[in-house]
This record gives structure tokens, sequence and C-alpha cells, in this order.
């Protein structure tokens, strides 16, 4: 009984000593070292205005398939002249450390400055606590010599914490610049938002600044126009590699998703005076 006991106990020292030990893939505890790289690629952008168009790769709703993960960013990669990545949410299925893990290491393979939307995917959990360590604050803004840039966390039902309608509503109005918002959900799901909230979205989608509001979560491309102009952008899933090239330019968006021929041109609000 001792020499079995032996055996057993030292096949175990051998195989937690072959790999990492973590103690469960529902902790919050990440293997790999990645830390606010929000912050960290703010300070990786250029002058995004200088050819006079800015170039955003839009990707979502990976859900931990990382075949086709690999190939949009490959793709994008492939591409010239974009100023920066963005995902709109849910990079895992279950918020699983070892997803955020896997993600971050394809993540890391983008060569434009990247950005990260929280989804309702990767809420759940320990995954707040994750998306903090790993991107830094699940709201969060930067800027242009012409636009704001405001990334908004949207998944209230799941991350009740971080959902911040104030933070949302003070950006757009504080900005002195044309905005655009990226979030995860649409601002007028029906399953998520009512009431004076869902009023208070409303007014911050239809601000004459606000010039598009990009976000995932729905799956599938869809390019709708609000009754003031502002843009409304549903990004499909990465799907065999899918994504959206999002083009600023002084006459409007030119907007193209990977899958699809041909790109479609939609002109600015009105009310907007932007210029490049």
């Amino acid at each position: 009984m001792f020499g079995r006991l032996t055996i057993v106990t030292l096949a175990t020292l051998i195989v937690m000593s072959c790999a990492p030990f973590r103690d469960s893939p529902f902790s919050d505890t990440l293997l790999r070292d990645d830390r606010n790289l929000n912050s960290v690629n703010m300070q990786k952008l250029g002058d995004i205005e200088a050819d006079g168009v800015i170039r955003i790769a839009v990707m979502a709703d990976s859900h931990g398939n990382y075949n086709d993960l690999d190939k949009a960013i490959a793709d994008v990669n492939r591409t010239a002249g974009v100023d920066f990545v963005v995902h709109l949410g849910d990079l895992s299925n279950s918020s699983y450390n070892y997803e955020y893990d896997q993600f971050l290491a394809q993540y890391a393979g983008l060569s434009a400055p990247r950005f990260m939307v929280i989804g309702n995917h990767d809420a759940l959990g320990a995954g707040p606590s994750l998306f903090r360590k790993a991107f830094g604050p699940s709201n969060y803004q930067f800027e242009s010599a012409h636009v704001r840039f405001v990334f908004w966390n949207s998944v209230g039902l799941e991350n009740p914490e971080d959902f911040d309608l104030s933070w949302l509503v003070e950006a757009v109005s504080s900005s002195s610049k044309p905005v655009l918002v990226f979030t995860h959900v649409p601002l007028d799901d029906p399953e998520r938002f009512h009431g004076a909230t869902l009023d208070q979205l409303m007014a911050v989608r239809e601000d004459p600044k606000v010039l598009a509001v990009l976000n995932g979560h729905n799956h599938v491309y869809q390019l709708r126009t609000s009754t003031t102009g502002t843009q409304l952008l549903t990004n499909p899933r990465v799907e065999n590699g899918d994504w959206v090239l999002f083009e600023i330019k002084t006459d409007g968006f030119h907007i193209k998703d990977n899958k699809a021929t041909g790109a479609t041109w939609v002109g600015f609000k009105t009310s907007s005076s932007f210029s490049l």
C-alpha cells in the first residue's frame, strides 16, 4: 500500500511541475502577464488622421472560435493603413480564465493598436475582474485631432458594478468633437434597456455630436440609420474570419464587411460639421 501511494504521489508531483498551476477555471488568475492593454495601446497610437482617413478594423463575438479569430487577425494584418482595431466583446463563452489567456495570446498578434469592449459573456463570474486586469477599466475614451472615441460597458445585467450610464452621458456631452461610441449591446436592445434608462440611451444616440454607434452581440452584419442620422453598425461575429473595415473620411463613412463585395458609403448626419 505504501509503495502504491508513493508512486501516485510522485506522479502527481511530476504532472504539477510540468505546467503552471491554477486553482480553477473560475478564478481571476491569468497566466499571461498582459495588463491594462487598452491604456498601453493608447500610447501606441500615432497621428491617425495624417492621411485624411481614419481606418478602424472592427471584429466581435469570437466566443472562443480561435481558428476563425486567427483568420480575422491575419487578414487585418494584411490590410494596409489600419489605424487601430476594436473587438466589440464576447471574446469568451463563459469567462473562464483560460479563455482570457488564449484570447490574449492571439490578440497580441495584431500589428495595429487594439482596443477591447467587454461583452456579456466576458462578464460572467470572475470575468469583470479578468477584464480589468487584462484591459483596464471597461469605460474609457481617447481622442484624435477631430474625433472622440468612446468605449462603454453596456452589460449591466452581468456586470452591474461597472454599468455607468452617467459616465456615457458625460463622455458624450463634454466632447467638443464628433463622437463614435463602441459598445457590445445595441443601445436600443429591448431585452436589456427599458424606461428611463432607454430614454437616456436614446438621447445619447441621437445627440448631434454622435455620428455612429458600433456594437456586436447579435452576430450578424446590419447597418441602420437612426431618425437623426446616427449610423448604427452591428458587427458580425468572426465566423470564418469575418470583420468590418470602418473608414472615416471627410465625405462620410465607408464601411466594408470582409465577406461582402464592395463598400457601403453613408454620409454624416446633417447636424455635423465634421471634417478631417
